[in-house]
């Protein structure tokens, strides 16, 4: 089952899906260093989820419709609010030059975590999941579930640091023209946007026993 878990994590991450193309949009706009920590910032939320689950958390989420719902409005909004600063990000880099390397790197890390953490659909998929593909009938369920949740952290990570890589290819070879970074950032506005129409629009449809 261990081996049906990877194989399937993989097709999972090389999947096109609202993650993977958010970070080859903001990769290809902003650079390599950008994509990792947005991506680190991902990785983080996914260790979180993985700890839900392994101690039972995830279930009272998703098993009282006011937090569930909660956290759906608040995502879709989160992304809302970060559609608009991408949007005005060209004013403000003009206007401010003061935010560091170091803050624009910790922003996106941030961007991250909350993108992972507010996204009920996330829940709904660690809780879906993982539980069909416990290998072992003497390792706890807690530790099945954090190992299979650090092995596909390390899928996602290799997967999707690909997809920086390539993104950032892009982005050296298109970088200076000023068509391709209206459209980059516009592309990036438009999927943040999808992203949260998927969030607002989930539905707790499952139950936990």
């Amino acid at each position: 089952m261990l081996l049906s878990f990877i194989i399937s994590s993989i097709l999972l991450a090389i999947s096109p899906g609202p993650d993977n193309i958010y970070i080859a949009t903001l990769t290809s706009r902003s650079g390599k260093i950008y994509g990792f920590s947005f991506l680190m910032g991902l990785l983080i939320g996914c260790f979180i989820h993985t700890i839900l689950l392994a101690f039972g958390l995830n279930a009272i989420i998703i098993q009282v419709d006011f937090i569930f719902n909660l956290i759906k409005y608040f995502g879709a909004l989160y992304l809302i609010y970060l559609s608009v600063e991408v949007y005005k990000s060209d004013d403000l880099f003009k206007k401010n030059n003061k935010l560091s390397n170091s803050d624009s790197i910790l922003i996106n890390l941030k961007k991250g975590i909350m993108m992972n953490l507010l996204n009920p659909k996330v829940f709904l998929f660690f809780a879906l999941f993982f539980p069909n593909f416990l290998f072992s009938e003497t390792i706890s369920f807690k530790i099945q579930i954090i190992i299979m949740g650090l092995i596909f952290i390390i899928i996602t990570l290799f997967v999707f640091g690909i997809i920086i890589l390539f993104s950032n290819v892009i982005f050296n070879n298109f970088s200076q023209k000023s068509k391709f970074k209206l459209y980059a950032k516009f592309f990036n506005i438009l999927v943040l946007i999808v992203i949260a129409a998927i969030i607002l629009f989930a539905e707790n449809s499952i139950t936990l026993s």
